[in-house]
């Protein structure tokens, strides 16, 4: 038995081998970086609607919106700036750019809209690949010159330098986005918060409640047992995100 068990084990690689992996299943989060470390991770719970939407990190698919959104259910990133998408086709996409720091546990929320007749369906996200940088020639190897004649000849010149690649896009350039968002954070946590009428259940601790909304006036409400209501009118631009910060007192 155990001979058997070691002699599969040896010939499972090249079992494996023979079965070939689509791009498309290749396309996965985290890409194959070399210096992934879950050492000081990132973490997103999120509860989006409708719960069958794919969620993509940087173009990388990471699963299902349901598989991110319980209680005890993360997505695990490595800390940074990264691009957000939750799509799912018929609808409009969810888009975030976000920056984490080491150990920190966002909550991400908001509905997806349907696209309505006419609307064109965006395509689904690719992975972002970087800028190509050409390497510098070698100095040591200058191109050839060509020769010249007769005894006083000049000295050959110094080749010229290569150009330069343009530099990145600033973040201003690029296309903003055709919706806007509120970041609201309440103390204490735990409130209700009704935007525009619909039930959001509050952040607690420090963490915020985002919420992809349209251009234009919005009414904010916060209620929570043993506190005065709240309630504020807020006008939000597309391609931004709006703070709120409220503190309940007591009554």
């Amino acid at each position: 038995m155990r001979t058997t068990i070691r002699s599969l084990a040896v010939l499972f690689p090249f079992i494996a081998s023979t079965f070939p992996i689509s791009a498309d299943a290749q396309w996965v989060y985290p890409p194959p970086y070399p210096a992934y470390a879950y050492v000081g991770e990132s973490s997103l719970r999120i509860n989006v609607k409708p719960p069958e939407a794919s969620v993509y990190v940087d173009g990388y698919f990471a699963g299902k919106v349901q598989e991110f959104d319980g209680k005890l259910q993360r997505l695990h990133v490595l800390p940074g700036q990264h691009q957000l998408v939750v799509y799912l086709a018929g609808y409009r996409s969810l888009k975030q750019q976000l920056y984490l720091g080491p150990n920190v546990t966002r909550t991400i929320e908001g509905t997806l809209e349907k696209l309505g007749a006419g609307d064109e369906q965006e395509p689904e996200p690719k992975p972002i690949a970087p800028p190509r940088v050409e390497p510098p020639p070698d100095e040591n190897f200058p191109p050839p010159q060509s020769p010249q004649r007769g005894p006083m000849s000049r000295r050959p010149t110094a080749p010229e330098e290569p150009p330069q690649p343009p530099p990145p896009p600033r973040a201003s350039d690029e296309e903003p986005s055709r919706f806007a968002a509120l970041a609201i954070r309440v103390q204490p946590g735990g409130a209700t918060i009704r935007i525009d009428g619909q039930q959001w259940d509050g952040p607690s601790g420090d963490d915020r409640l985002i919420i992809q909304v349209g251009e234009g006036h919005h009414t904010i409400q916060v209620e929570r047992n043993g506190y005065e209501p709240y309630s504020t009118e807020v006008d939000v631009r597309r391609g931004e995100t709006t703070p709120v910060t409220v503190t309940l007192r007591r009554r």
